[in-house]
């Protein structure tokens, strides 16, 4: 159905001169697709209203196809509900037209319970989720850009999600007690593990467990991220920490859009719109090229060196006959990075002559990921998706150290003595994979099936020159001389040359039917793998009940396994081999809604945790499944949806999560373990030009274990060095982390062009994270990360 818009007020006698000056000259249009949920068919008949900031409201029915179409409007912000007797009514608060553009939404409606008379859900949420955990939270694409502290990384965006927390050092985030590789991060839901750049820890024996720096996806790019720190179905396996997943946006299919992004770290290109080879195809492409060190050095970090990324992603749709779909989705993200002797020099900013950071590193490597997506949908309800993919990762990797106390401060970098490489490491992770899923209505409700099937090949090399002295250790790592102060990496502990081919497989079946008030879904999966030649079951159960048109309870309960890391199977030297990890979940959450605005959830959850798998030596690399915990706490969130120009949110976690390495061991605080966390943010649109968003977050240090500072380690006549002996286990907590992120937003049309001024402040207050330390072996002080406010400000235009 086509609706044209009509002014406000009509005049009777305008000169033919004036009616076309009077006409937008840059109309906008509004093309809605409206299907069922479950089984993705459209929906005729379909009420939709349309209204702008000045509460001017246009209204039309979806025809056969479930498509309305409203043509000729204004430029600007406005108001998108969509209702159907028997569906969840759908309000998209804040949707921008632009100039001589048709925008596109495709919504899906969910059938509504029977309960419920009437229950608005907005394209940003925040708790309320149906069948799974109460906090399920999404972002759309519009949220996600304009995230205050994002800095154009989409993981960055996430801040305020119930149960996540990142902190300002990494583009990662833990949930509930788990460490960020815990986490399952889906791309149009297909696994992607490197979607951070700088997470691996291979070539330096750090095993720097916090993630990753900067992650592949800019926010424009994604469509929306959907979060479960819980209770996700039995679809989903391999990690157990949390689920995410990404759907990159689908580009526009009937007008073209151009962009251009410009800030002090690179530039960004991007096209929306028509293939213009096939009438049904849509092309999303966006091609970014990123050098850190340019934005480091503008705000005095000259020591942390020169992080350079690109990347390249292209998303094509094709629309078949009946309803089917085609999608190809294409990422190429390589990363470089070098720390080189200049960087070193100007590590000495407290004291000159005493460097904190003297290593010296080049790495670089490759990441693609190649998925194909055919959807389609048979009889009736049903519906069959078939995955294809290819993944690649390949690492080269060397990492040394300089030595400029011992020559004169002003000593030519190229004179300095340094030993480089010290360790290299090699990786080659390859992957070819099909995933299938079907669902069908039967006789007691809706059925959902598939089977996941990979091949994957890896390859993980590592050599060390030599013994190299190390001066952070554990009171129990390995020394020859028990009253040595440090520890000697050597060729026989840290060598290794793993290679592999394995299968990796899973089958799980999930049933939804109804009992009365109450929903269930019950469902069974299967995970096995040849790298461990192990295999587990895991049962999994959710119910939800609509106590009234106001107030919802949803349970969840189920056992998720995740399989080992893999460079802790290469380097493990343990006899022992290493299997499925065992967490086993239970969550009871309460979502009710205040008024037409105001919203709130509570959720308490427990896991108990089983064949944990657990460092014994870092010197030695021995691993084993020997460790076992809990965790368990609260979750709670309170919500103003976006009306009147602005929206805000308020979340809160207190986690208790607790461990021990092995059988009668004592339990100590985990790593990622703080016990209280909080996050208050906004929105405001001022006007159509004006955005204004910020979020300000604090939470718990996280623990660490109290240590004793050795000094003159190596004796009289050697280099002075001290070292940092850990003799407790997590028994102390670092000072509280906070930050406060501001995000300014101002648009305007200069004739078809968009021009978008942004700048967008990470940490405005300077704070520092007391969390991430700073050992310095050359003059035995501890520092944290120091709090610098960082300013990204930009240019994107669009046309």
């Amino acid at each position: 159905m086509t609706l044209r818009a009509q002014p406000a007020i009509h005049r009777r006698f305008w000169p033919l001169t004036a009616l076309l000056l009077c006409q937008p000259l840059w109309a906008a249009d509004l093309h809605l697709t409206i299907r069922d949920q479950t089984n993705q068919r459209p929906l005729s008949s379909t009420e939709v209203r349309v209204s702008d900031r000045q509460n001017q409201t246009w209204q039309g029915l979806t025809d056969e196809s479930g498509i309305a179409r409203f043509e000729g409007l204004d430029a600007g912000l406005y108001e998108v509900t969509v209702s159907r007797a028997g569906y969840v009514t759908a309000r998209l608060p804040s949707v921008r037209l632009i100039e001589d553009k048709i925008t596109p939404l495709d919504l899906s409606l969910a059938s509504a319970n029977k309960q419920v008379e009437e229950l608005v859900v907005i394209g940003n949420s925040i708790g309320g989720g149906w069948l799974s955990s109460t906090g399920a939270s999404r972002k759309d694409r519009e949220a996600l850009r304009s995230a205050a502290g994002s800095g154009s990384d989409v993981l960055r965006a996430l801040d305020g999600m119930p149960g996540l927390f990142s902190s300002g050092a990494y583009s990662s985030f833990t949930v509930r007690g788990s460490g960020p590789r815990d986490n399952l991060i889906l791309v149009d839901g297909v696994p992607f593990a490197r979607v951070v750049h700088f997470s691996d820890s291979f070539g330096d024996l750090s095993d720097a467990q916090d993630g990753g720096r900067y992650s592949v996806f800019a926010p424009n790019t994604v469509g929306s991220a959907d979060f479960q720190p819980g209770g996700w179905s039995a679809a989903y396996g391999g990690r157990a920490g949390s689920l995410l997943q990404l759907e990159v946006a689908r580009g526009n299919p009937q007008t073209p859009a151009y962009t251009a992004r410009l800030d002090i770290a690179g530039v960004e290109l991007g096209y929306d719109g028509p293939s213009y080879l096939h009438a049904n195809t849509s092309v999303l492409f966006s091609a970014r090229q990123l050098n850190f060190g340019r934005l480091f050095e503008a705000v005095g970090l000259d020591d942390v060196g020169e992080p350079e990324v690109t990347h390249v992603i292209l998303k094509t749709h094709t629309a078949l006959t009946g309803g089917n779909s085609l999608e190809f989705l294409a990422i190429y993200a390589p990363e470089r990075y070098s720390r080189d002797m200049d960087n070193v020099l100007a590590s000495d900013n407290d004291t000159p002559g005493v460097y904190d950071n003297v290593g010296l590193v080049e790495q670089a490597s490759d990441n693609t990921l190649l998925v194909a997506t055919y959807q389609q949908l048979l009889g009736q309800n049903a519906s069959l998706q078939h995955k294809l993919y290819y993944r690649h990762y390949g690492e080269d990797t060397q990492t040394g150290e300089a030595y400029p106390e011992q020559v004169a401060t002003d000593t030519p970098a190229q004179l300095i003595p340094r030993r480089q490489p010290i360790i290299s490491a090699h990786q080659d992770d390859s992957e070819i994979g099909w995933r299938l899923d079907f669902s069908d209505n039967n006789a007691l409700g809706r059925l959902s099936a598939g089977t996941r099937l990979s091949q994957s090949d890896l390859t993980l090399q590592r050599a060390i020159d030599g013994p190299w002295n190390r001066y952070e250790y554990q009171a129990s790592s390995f020394r020859p001389n028990p009253e040595q102060r440090y520890v000697v990496l050597t060729p026989a502990a840290v060598n290794t040359d793993y290679r592999a081919r394995a299968l990796q497989y899973a089958a799980y079946i999930d049933q939804e039917f109804t009992l009365g008030a109450w929903d269930w879904r019950a469902g069974l999966r299967y995970e096995g793998d040849k790298f461990t030649s192990d295999g587990e079951l895991s049962p999994r159960l959710a119910v939800s009940w609509q106590v009234s048109d106001r107030a919802g309870v949803s349970a969840t309960v189920g056992r998720y396994v995740q399989m080992p890391r893999l460079d802790d199977l290469a380097g493990n030297t343990s006899d022992a081999t290493l299997g499925y990890e065992s967490i086993d979940q239970i969550s009871l959450g309460v979502h009710y809604q205040l008024n037409q605005r105001w919203e709130m959830f509570i959720e308490p959850y427990y896991q108990q945790r089983r064949e944990l798998v657990v460092q014994r030596d870092a010197v030695t690399q021995t691993y084993s499944n020997s460790g076992a915990g809990t965790s368990w706490g609260i979750d709670a969130a309170l919500t103003r949806q976006f009306a009147y120009g602005w929206s805000a949110s308020a979340t809160y976690s207190y986690n208790q999560t607790q461990q021990r390495d092995a059988a009668g061991l004592p339990e100590y605080d985990a790593d990622y373990h703080r016990p209280h966390a909080l996050s208050v943010g906004g929105v405001w649109e001022i006007n159509a030009r004006w955005k204004l968003s910020g979020r300000w977050k604090w939470a718990s240090g996280l623990p660490y274990g109290n240590y004793i500072v050795h000094a003159n380690v190596l004796g009289d006549g050697q280099p002075v060095r001290y070292s940092r002996e850990t003799i407790g286990q997590n028994n102390l907590r670092y000072d509280d982390y906070g930050s406060l992120n501001i995000r300014l937003d101002y648009r305007r049309p200069l004739g078809a062009t968009q021009v978008i001024a942004f700048i967008d402040i990470i940490n405005l207050l300077g704070e520092e994270n007391p969390s991430n330390i700073n050992f310095n072996e050359r003059s035995g002080t501890i520092k944290p990360e120091e709090g610098s406010l960082l300013p990204l400000l930009g240019l994107r235009f669009e046309w």
